[in-house]
Parts: structure tokens; sequence; C-alpha cells
């Protein structure tokens, strides 16, 4: 049992990055009158993500006859993205795996986006412009060693360097709690 909500929990913070405290990037660059709106939409994406998307996908796989459903073990000898892809295929045939592996690449590809952008914001923040160029540089190299790794080892960095982001951020969302339920309310009030 410890096992499993560990797992979900990484998988869960690397899917939806609620308390990880990225997403504040883009939230903080909309420019809407009320941050409030803002805020709830933030909340709201991890809402779709979680309970929507992940929970949907869980349903099919569970479903498909494709899991021993007392012992969890995967009855094809696949996991993962490849799994998901079977069990979609129990409906949609050939198009299933397709459409997984299609999802996957765009998910991979919008997540690299966002989290150079994220890293190139931080970045300019500390260090000014002119360090951007090089992080991008760092970056881009950094992409290229994460294509070629053990995909045991990236998913470790992975969840090691999400943990120790998520750690200050979940400081500062507890600081800030009592404004963000001040402004929450006045927003209600006037609305």
């Amino acid at each position: 049992m410890a096992r499993a909500i560990s797992w979900g929990f990484k998988r869960g913070a690397f899917s939806n990055e609620a308390g990880l405290g990225a997403s504040v990037l883009v939230h903080c660059a909309a420019n809407v009158e009320e941050p409030v709106q803002q805020g709830m939409w933030g909340m709201f994406e991890v809402f779709a993500d979680t309970m929507v998307v992940c929970t949907l996908t869980a349903l099919v796989v569970l479903t498909s006859g494709l899991v021993d459903l007392d012992t969890g073990a995967a009855l094809t000898g696949v996991e993962g993205s490849a799994l998901v892809g079977q069990a979609f295929s129990t409906v949609f045939g050939a198009f299933g795996p397709q459409f997984i592996a299609v999802s996957v690449l765009l998910f991979a590809y919008s997540t690299t986006l966002g989290w150079s952008h994220y890293g190139t914001r931080a970045v300019v923040y500390l260090l000014g412009e002119r360090a951007a160029a090089g992080y991008k540089l760092v970056f881009a190299a950094m992409v290229l060693v994460g294509a070629v790794m053990k995909l045991d080892l990236a998913w470790a960095l992975s969840d090691t360097f999400n943990g120790l982001m998520m750690l200050p951020n979940l400081v500062g969302v507890v600081g800030l709690s009592g404004v963000v339920v001040r402004e929450t309310q006045a927003y209600l009030k006037r609305k």
C-alpha cells in the first residue's frame, strides 16, 4: 500500500505539477483583472488532469482485461504507456496504440517546452537576461542526455528534483495561505 501511495504521489506531481510551484510562472504572466480567477483556473488544471484524464486512463486499463485485478499484475508483459495503448486497442483496435503514442509525444514535447520556459524565467530573474542563452544551451544538452539515459534513472532524477522543488514551494504556500483566503473571500463578495 505504501508503495502504491508513493508511486501515485510521484506520478501525480509529475503529471499535474500540483505543489511544485512551476505553473505559477505561466499564471502570473496572464493579463487578468482578477488574480483569484486565474488561481481558480490553476486549480481546475489539476482537477482536469487528475480526476478526468488520469482517472479515465486508469479505468480503461482496469476494465480492459489486461490486468489481474486481484494482484495488479499486467497480463500482457508490458507496462506503462504500452499497457495503456494495448488497453485502448481493446476498444479502438489499431488506432488505440497510435492515439496513445501521439498523446505521449505531444505531452513530452509540451512538457519540454514548458520546463524550458520555466527555467529560463527563473534564470532571468536570478541572474539577468544575459544568462538566458547559457541556460538554454545547458537545457538543450540535458534534453539530449535525458533522451539516451535509462528510463529508471530519468524517473528517479525527475522525482528527486520535483521533490526538492516542492519543499520550498509548500513552505511558501502555507505562509501565504492567509492572503489567498482573504483575497478569495473578497473576490467572492464582489462577484
